[in-house]
């Protein structure tokens, strides 16, 4: 047996001294604001029941997450997804009276991750979720709630990728479905030869070359709109109206000043969670090669946890992984913590008085 004793299991991750007061000092920073547009924490548990949530789980999460046998042998999984774990905790003593109800979180996350990177599978997670909010106004606050949280936390240029897994599943809706998992995967990659052949098979090719350049579409609001414009004319039913909601979002970001430079209308953001019904969203800052922060909408995840008011719990949230935003927040940690060393031979009452100047 190994000798454990000096070692830490592979992928945990601990903070320490000055690393630990920046970490929570922007979780601290995080929470005041979101405090102040009316959110209200809550706290998820650390396990569950593995079937609450095994259809909601892609294959990829699913292999991501650790699991357990309890003593009465039911098999448990380890949060490997707050907004399930919360969506479930919601769902079943949320009524109707009671929305909307704006939650914030912030704990950690284990998940395995692959066998190409293992150097951690333990991550602090924080988040937002909007209960009760649907259409327009409640995709808006999240987004802007998002935007003012990464201008507050000082990062280097950043941006949120706004699309809609509704533009994705539409496309999709057409192909069978082994040709929808390549789709996906080519979006992810980018490769639009691939993309175009793989439409190919379900659509005419003049149409497949039309939705393989509206898939691989980023842009700012301004060139959205010239965009839709000829997509008008293609385009109806879900898909044109998913854009039409994409357009009205971007529209209403244009109008606050400095809020404009931090989106983009990215259409081939499909979301990275099954559970998702209508936009989706990442940011990306400049310095960090992965996402900083992620959402989208989710509006049938509450029913599936046993909501039954008859207004719907339409919801919507993000989450951030805060050690990404550590590393490139340019927060400054106090003179006092890093120069003003005290003498360790100082008495009680010296240490006092100095620290009451």
């Amino acid at each position: 047996m190994k000798n454990n004793l000096l070692r830490l299991p592979q992928g945990t991750e601990s903070l320490y001294l000055e690393e630990t007061f920046r970490h929570r000092k922007i979780l601290r920073h995080m929470e005041d604001l979101t405090e102040r547009w009316g959110y209200m924490p809550v706290q998820t548990p650390v396990f569950d029941f593995y079937d609450n949530y095994r259809t909601l789980l892609d294959s990829k999460l699913d292999d991501q997450t650790y699991k357990l046998i309890d003593r009465e042998g039911d098999l448990l999984m380890l949060r490997s997804d707050i907004t399930l774990f919360l969506a479930r905790q919601m769902g079943m003593i949320l009524t109707e009276e009671e929305l909307p109800v704006r939650v914030y979180y912030s704990d950690s996350i284990l998940r395995y991750q692959d066998h190409e990177d293992i150097s951690s599978h333990e991550f602090f997670q924080t988040g937002c979720e909007l209960i009760g909010k649907p259409g327009l106004e409640g995709d808006l606050e999240i987004l802007f709630l998002l935007a003012e949280l990464l201008e507050n936390f000082k990062l280097p240029t950043s941006r949120i990728h706004v699309g809609s897994t509704l533009v994705f599943q539409t496309i999709a809706g057409a192909l069978n479905e082994e040709d929808s998992r390549l789709l996906a995967q080519y979006l992810q990659t980018r490769e639009e030869s691939e993309i175009r052949k793989t439409l190919g098979r379900a659509y005419k090719k003049e149409d497949a070359s039309a939705l393989t350049a509206l898939l691989l579409f980023i842009g700012t609001g301004e060139d959205f709109a010239l965009q839709k414009v000829q997509w008008d004319t293609l385009l109806d039913g879900t898909l044109k109206e998913s854009l039409d909601h994409l357009k009205a979002i971007s529209d209403s970001w244009s109008a606050v000043e400095g809020f404009d430079e931090m989106f983009n209308i990215d259409l081939s953001e499909t979301g990275n969670q099954a559970y998702y019904s209508g936009i989706v969203f990442n940011a990306y800052t400049e310095g960090c090669g992965t996402s900083v922060a992620s959402g989208g909408r989710y509006d049938g995840l509450m029913d599936h946890f046993g909501y039954r008011g008859d207004k719907p719990a339409s919801s919507i949230g993000f989450s951030m992984f805060l050690r990404k935003l550590e590393t490139l927040s340019t927060m400054k940690i106090p003179e006092s913590m890093v120069s003003k060393k005290m003498d360790e031979n100082m008495s009680a009452l010296e240490k006092l008085t100095e620290t009451r100047k």
